[in-house]
């Protein structure tokens, strides 16, 4: 049983600081707290070492675990791309656009993922609407009111700035061509900021491994953050290849992982590599979590071998599973987000309504070891009981 975790998380391509992390992380605590009937009580944000974290204990009726819950920021990097003045977000995202069709990559997702590759043109395709929309109030102003035509033009030219400041950031238009400007510019190896913040990462999780004091280390990338999580690993294990051999165990889940969406890309050569040598080391277990309610990420798609899961896919690490929103989301909720494609991809890093085998909250607060709750079908059904109290499962159920 664990009763002491260090957590580490990386968080996608998100301008979410620390501190908003916290306000979510203690509010879908609680939602835990009431699914599980436990007891979870988040600390105030702190900072350990130069890092904020935050301190989460956890108890149930007869178990209580301490874990030290470390987010691997780099929002101020997204909140800098993001805010760019708009002409370069254009120019750059668009650069980036027809980079990734150019090079394959786009027709690749349609073979990987139909939905993501829907995904991957959402942005583009809002920007012409965007654009359209500004065109269609100059032709009112030109035909409706009689402006002169240079005046129609300019109220057009003046429109889509405005339309873009209003729909384009609720529609997060500006969030999707940063992020496949920075998405390009990673692949081709020409975001030194980002590569020094990935050797950050590494550092960190190296210092904390060598201090010891906890029964478990479980680092979390979610989407975007999948990538600079393994990344991370690969670094880890090229300074200490015995990493995970010795003392508190690591591992390692990617959760709505976007790991394809570079990998796919001719030029991420090094992403693949990084993949392939973090797989291979059996001292550390990773798992990836996927799911079909999430459209922003690769269902049935092996992050290492880059090909749709069937039988020779198996054998290849990491271990591959599926789950399902309709057993972690009432079917009220699900219809009420079933369109917010944003939405349902954050919630593999939030609380459940129901008690399932996937819960984020349970790998970061739980008695249970992540290997374990990923090791076994039930995750933590096989291990708690829907009043949050322990069974030590193995004595329950026979491994097949």
């Amino acid at each position: 049983m664990i009763t002491k975790r260090h957590v580490f998380h990386v968080s996608g391509y998100d301008p979410v600081s620390p501190d908003s992390l916290h306000r979510r992380f203690t509010r879908e605590s609680a939602v835990f707290s009431r699914t599980w009937n436990v007891d979870a009580r988040v600390g105030p944000i702190e900072r350990r070492d130069g890092q904020p974290c935050w301190t989460v204990r956890t108890r149930g009726q007869n178990w209580s675990v301490t874990s030290v819950y470390e987010p691997l920021d780099w929002h101020d990097i997204v909140l800098g791309d993001i805010d760019r003045p708009l002409p370069l977000l254009l120019r750059d995202g668009f650069a980036a656009g027809f980079d990734f069709v150019r090079s394959g990559t786009a027709k690749r997702y349609f073979a990987a993922s139909p939905g993501y590759a829907i995904f991957f043109f959402s942005a583009y395709l809002l920007v012409l609407v965007l654009a359209a929309a500004a065109i269609g109030i100059g032709a009112v102003a030109l035909y409706v009111f009689g402006a002169p035509l240079p005046l129609a033009v300019v109220v057009a030219l003046l429109s889509f700035p405005l339309l873009m400041h209003v729909l384009g950031r609720r529609w997060r238009v500006q969030h999707g061509l940063a992020d496949w400007t920075f998405s390009r510019a990673y692949a081709h190896g020409q975001r030194p900021d980002m590569t020094k913040r990935v050797e950050q990462f590494a550092a960190r999780i190296a210092a904390r491994a060598q201090a010891g004091g906890v029964d478990e280390i479980v680092c979390i990338g979610h989407s975007v953050g999948a990538i600079l999580l393994i990344e991370a690993i690969a670094q880890l294990l090229d300074r200490n290849p015995d990493i995970g051999r010795g003392g508190a165990k690591l591992t390692v889940l990617t959760v709505g992982s976007t790991m394809p969406k570079l990998s796919l890309h001719p030029a991420a050569a090094e992403l693949r590599a990084a993949s392939a040598r973090v797989a291979a080391q059996s001292a550390i277990d990773w798992t990836e979590y996927q799911t079909r309610g999430d459209m922003i990420s690769f269902y049935k798609f092996h992050p290492v071998a880059l090909q749709p899961l069937s039988a020779a896919t198996e054998e290849i690490r990491p271990q591959i599973c599926r789950i399902r929103m309709r057993e972690m989301l009432s079917a009220r909720t699900r219809r009420r987000r079933r369109l917010s494609w944003m939405r349902m991809h954050y919630q593999l890093v939030m609380a459940n309504e129901l008690c399932a085998k996937y819960d984020y909250f349970m790998f970061v607060c739980g008695p249970v070891s992540a290997a374990e709750l990923a090791g076994w079908p039930g995750g933590p059904l096989h291990f708690l009981t829907v009043r949050g109290e322990y069974r030590h499962a193995p004595a329950l159920f026979a491994v097949s």
